[in-house]
């Protein structure tokens, strides 16, 4: 029986469970790899006022993703991020081993663990699977064939949790970044993981006391406590 939505705990995956960003690792590994990579170039700087812009990153993503993944069939995609993701989870480095803890420990708690994602369902499936987090259930964006046809960005977050029944409050929210303020606004408990100053201060007058700040930038797990249990 799943816990109610008062008992859950929400996490991003970029940033606070991963280094880097998965998806865009792809990208420039896979997707634009090779014979691709001028023409990622052209667009990174064609693209680069758009992206400057929040409310204008969900359509240059969309372009981004489009461009990058045309060519492929829709089963040769899946394959390729599947593997993609296992392959990052196995990179000791990319793995932030406190955020990992954490989850952990809310899994051993027994609380129902959502871990909320821009980046592409198969690919974070990928991800959690290799780093030790099946069970976690996870809302991310989906792809079509070469075409994005939900970024779960922002606000975006919002409306796929409910569509999964996750509804708030929730009792704690993870992010590193202020386009999940709708999430963390929603939490009774918001944890903003390796933000700046200018970040807390503009997070602080939305979300007063119940903002907490962590640092999660050192040590590494290793593959056999990734592979482990619930990390104490």
């Amino acid at each position: 029986m799943r816990a109610p939505s008062a008992d859950t705990v929400i996490f991003d995956l970029d940033g606070v469970l991963l280094r880097g960003d998965a998806f865009g690792l792809f990208m420039r590994r896979i997707a634009f790899a090779g014979a691709r990579l001028p023409l990622a170039v052209v667009l990174l700087i064609l693209l680069a006022p758009v992206v400057a812009i929040p409310a204008y990153r969900p359509q240059a993503a969309r372009w981004m993703s489009r461009i990058g993944l045309l060519g492929r069939s829709a089963e040769q995609l899946r394959a390729e991020l599947g593997r993609f993701g296992a392959d990052l989870g196995e990179e000791p480095e990319r793995i932030i081993a406190p955020g990992l803890r954490v989850i952990r420990a809310h899994l051993a708690a027994g609380d129902r663990v959502v871990v909320v994602t821009a980046c592409e369902h198969t690919l974070a499936r990928a991800v959690l699977d290799a780093i030790g987090l099946a069970e976690v259930e996870l809302v991310a964006s989906h792809i079509r064939g070469p075409k994005l046809i939900v970024h779960n960005y922002g606000a975006t977050k919002m409306a796929q949790l409910a569509a999964q029944g996750v509804t708030p409050p929730w009792r704690v929210a993870y992010s590193d970044s202020l386009s999940d303020l709708p999430i963390l606004g929603a939490a009774q408990q918001a944890v903003l993981v390796n933000a700046n100053a200018r970040q807390v201060a503009r997070a602080r007058r939305l979300l007063g006391a119940r903002l907490t700040t962590v640092t999660w930038t050192g040590g590494h797990l290793s593959r056999e406590e990734k592979a482990s249990g619930p990390v104490s």
